[in-house]
């Protein structure tokens, strides 16, 4: 894999523009100009993509504040270029080396995901493994910032389902009592997280209880748009029933599972029910477990970048091709925020104060937002 060290910095090398930073902290990235990657520093399973749009998600901010405001970022990842995913066309291979596989790719317009470790999204191009990459339905039933609204919420939503006991696929419609007789909590429903599971979850389990836990009358109503049955309040979880039976199969909790919030999803946990953490914070560090224990519970986590970091052990083109057929052939959608407008969605208007990228950051925009890097 090519790494910023191996980079030829010579004078005559292509640029691109990057939305990127020297120093940490949101409010200090700025465009600038960047080495473009050269095709013949890709490995064989390496694809180089054009980004038309990028995915925006709160672990963008995680990442530029993971340090304190204007400290530097280390030389060999400086600029630091955020932005997880996206949508764009692949404009290079590895020259002489690329597998089939990526050679495959070669023009097509196509999802990603990108490595964290690695220059992200937040540029006009990014370098990805084509074991992270699926190619757009041709047709134009799925819009490009729609595709690009998928890779990381729409992963990580697909990978919590299915460590929750609800497996997702598009290979065929399915059973009309799919679902009947179980319960689905999604503890913060209204984000992009909480959207694509709803989304999923309702595409292959017509019959499933979805309770989605929201904060106002607006996310409550944006939640039962996706897809749930019904809405309660954050701290409202005990009202579904709670004992020794409990009344829940499989619970995503996408808020930080404080000791208090945990015990409340024990609580209503039905025996061998099923609970994905998906946020960590310092409530991770004191769970008690002894009713999910007795329960025979399971408790999971999810983190969409740790496949990569483990040699890309699952399949994510292949999570990331389900999710598309599933919007192709209308059985989900992608939960695109009802405020986003396209002219408003070019990087340079979303960098300004307020606009998308704060947004995302706040915790408080419903659904998926997205960001145009180029046409």
């Amino acid at each position: 894999m090519a790494k910023r060290s191996q980079d030829s910095m010579s004078s005559d090398q292509m640029q691109m523009t990057v939305l990127g930073t020297k120093v940490f902290g949101r409010n200090n990235l700025q465009f600038m100009q960047h080495p473009k990657p050269a095709a013949c520093t890709l490995s064989p399973t390496e694809v180089l993509v054009r980004v038309l749009y990028s995915d925006l998600n709160p672990v963008d901010h995680h990442k530029l504040n993971m340090k304190a405001d204007g400290a530097a970022v280390p030389d060999h990842r400086s600029p630091f270029v955020v932005g997880f995913g996206g949508c764009g066309v692949v404009e290079a291979v590895a020259a002489d080396k690329a597998d089939d596989a990526a050679k495959s790719l070669l023009n097509a317009h196509v999802v990603f995901l990108a490595d964290p470790s690695r220059d992200g999204s937040y540029a006009e191009y990014v370098v990805c493994d084509r074991r992270v990459v699926a190619p757009v339905p041709a047709g134009g039933a799925i819009a490009s910032h729609e595709a690009a609204a998928i890779p990381v919420a729409g992963c990580t939503a697909l990978e919590s389902l299915e460590k929750a006991g609800l497996a997702i696929s598009s290979a065929e419609a399915p059973r009309p009592s799919a679902g009947e007789g179980r319960r689905l909590l999604i503890v913060g429903a209204a984000g992009g997280v909480g959207s694509w599971a709803t989304q999923l979850a309702r595409s292959n389990y017509p019959q499933l209880d979805i309770v989605g836990t929201a904060s106002s009358p607006e996310s409550s109503a944006w939640c039962e748009a996706m897809g749930c049955t019904s809405t309660i309040g954050h701290d409202e979880v005990e009202s579904l029933g709670g004992g020794r039976d409990g009344s829940v199969d499989h619970i995503l909790c996408l808020s930080e599972p404080t000791p208090k919030l945990f015990a409340s999803l024990a609580e209503v946990l039905r025996p061998y029910g099923k609970i994905v953490l998906v946020v960590s914070g310092e409530g991770i560090k004191s769970l008690d477990l002894s009713f999910v224990f007795f329960k025979c519970g399971t408790v999971s986590t999810e983190t969409v970048f740790t496949s990569m970091r483990d040699g890309y052990r699952l399949d994510q083109a292949g999570q990331l091709d389900t999710i598309l057929s599933l919007l192709d052939e209308g059985r989900a959608k992608a939960p695109i925020s009802k405020g986003w407008e396209d002219e408003r969605s070019g990087w340079k208007v979303a960098n300004e104060r307020g606009g998308y990228i704060d947004a995302v950051g706040s915790g408080h925009s419903r659904g998926k937002l997205v960001m145009k890097i180029s046409s």
